[in-house]
């Protein structure tokens, strides 16, 4: 039996009021076991594929999923549900109270 992918995005894009384009189209998925790098230069979208891959933020238009489950679908507390079971976060810069 086949697993669904950890994640895929299906013609992903994230758009900012002023017609900034963050993300065009991104179609992208990662397999259980599989390593990826996501490597690209300064303003080319990687922090914003990373925080929709991870839930954070929600697209402008196209498809997330994660496990197998259609984020848009879910409620915040699904939504949340999801993210402690399936998504593990490590901030590049990090603030202790």
């Amino acid at each position: 039996m086949t697993s669904a992918p950890v994640i895929e995005l299906r013609d992903a894009t994230k758009s900012y009021p002023g017609g900034v384009h963050a993300l065009r189209g991104v179609n992208l998925t990662v397999e259980e076991g599989e390593l990826l790098a996501v490597v690209g230069p300064s303003g080319s979208g990687k922090s914003t594929m990373l925080n929709v891959m991870g839930t954070l933020d929600k697209p402008t238009t196209g498809t997330v999923r994660v496990a197998g489950y259609d984020v848009a679908e879910l409620s915040d507390s699904r939504l949340s549900a999801l993210r402690a079971r399936h998504i593990g976060f490590v901030f590049q810069h990090f603030h202790l109270a």
